[in-house]
């Protein structure tokens, strides 16, 4: 036991460390600042081992109240990152109530006071590792790992409960006191090291998002709908699978800009592609090809039923409107269809499918034209 203040002296070193690095972590925009929580975690984290070692040292009550308070925010501040960082649905104000009631249990127990703090870390854990496999965005490989890394810590604490109730024995008790320290700046690292990976892949996705979406509709970019097309083209034809590309455009945008403003503008397209959406299936790909204009491939889909689904798009576009200040926008849109013949170059149908759609527009808007008809 001698060998305490020695790993209490590495925890104090790893925890620095890890609150240094910590200072790298960033929340995206609009997210609670659970990066705070994470250092105050840290920073509570050496304040503990600082006071343990003085406590080993020599014991006052003083040293075992602020290791109470310390035991206290280290597992709040951990668990109320978390909590933020998974967009968790669990209340904060159950941590803080837990708090409160870990130091009320702990004044009125007195020498047990190491088992309330045992007990106090074990829930906090079970709700960290809950989060953490819940979370709103979905779980990546970092989540999972800290909860891992937490559920070892926990069945540590259980153990180390289990030797108050005479389950264990001391000699055992006396080992396991030893690995559990040396096991904490290993369970520091491992936890810092998740929250990075996590902190990681959530940028890595965001880049992802970021370079394959339009950021006001939310739909795919163009760049990445002629990526995915090769690929979908290519399935098509090996299982020689019909294919049809549509092209719309919503009739007189221009017109909604310039009366109702580029504000209403934007809401009108974003409920424009929330219905073309709506109409499309799971193996469909819908796309803002650029300003107004929007691109699909429809899937398993010939000719006959292509026309049938786009119709129905048009209808529900014509149904649309779009409530203003300076009051309600109707929407109509012209489409353009073409059947896929050429399976090594999307292009060629998009252009077909455009002279389509600007024949549409031609005959009046607000209908659909497949690309035989331009031919005629």
């Amino acid at each position: 036991m001698g060998s305490q203040f020695e790993i209490a002296l590495s925890v104090i070193i790893v925890s620095i460390v890890m609150f240094i690095a910590s200072l790298l972590f960033k929340d995206r925009e609009g997210d609670r600042p659970a990066r705070f929580a994470f250092r105050l975690f840290y920073f509570f984290t050496v304040a503990f081992f600082v006071v343990i070692s003085a406590n080993l040292q020599s014991s006052t009550p003083l040293l075992d109240l602020l290791s109470d308070i310390c035991v206290a925010l280290t597992g709040a501040c951990l668990t109320i990152g978390i909590l933020w960082r998974c967009q968790s649905n669990i209340p904060v104000s159950i941590i803080y109530a837990l708090a409160i009631l870990y130091f009320i249990t702990d004044s009125l127990v007195g020498e047990y006071s190491v088992q309330v703090a045992y007990t106090y870390n074990v829930i906090y854990s079970l709700i960290c590792v809950y989060a953490l496999l819940n979370r709103t965005q979905g779980s990546n490989v970092g989540d999972k790992g800290m909860a891992i890394v937490i559920l070892i810590n926990t069945v540590l604490i259980l153990v180390n409960l289990a030797s108050f109730t005479e389950i264990i024995s001391n000699d055992f008790y006396t080992q396991f006191i030893v690995t559990l320290f040396i096991f904490i700046p290993a369970y520091l690292a491992g936890l810092t090291i998740f929250l990075f990976s996590s902190y990681m892949l959530d940028a890595h996705k965001a880049l992802e998002i970021e370079a394959t979406t339009d950021p006001l509709t939310e739909l795919y970019n163009r760049r990445f709908f002629l990526q995915e097309s090769k690929r979908i083209l290519q399935t098509a034809e090996r299982h020689q699978e019909p294919l049809n590309v549509m092209m719309c455009d919503i009739d007189f945008f221009k017109q909604v800009n310039d009366t109702y403003g580029h504000k209403v503008g934007d809401k009108a397209l974003k409920i424009f592609a929330q219905t073309l959406s709506q109409s499309l299936r799971g193996g469909d790909i819908l796309a803002r090809y650029g300003g107004e204009e929007f691109v699909a491939i429809l899937t398993k889909t010939n000719k006959e039923k292509a026309n049938a689904v786009v119709e129905r798009m048009r209808e529900k576009v014509e149904q649309l409107i779009v409530e203003t200040e300076k009051g309600p926008v109707k929407l109509t849109a012209s489409f353009g269809l073409c059947e896929v013949q050429n399976y090594h170059d999307i292009e060629i149908s998009i252009n077909c499918a455009d002279s389509a759609m600007y024949e549409a527009k031609s005959a009046g808007r607000n209908i659909v034209k497949q690309y035989e008809n331009v031919l005629a």
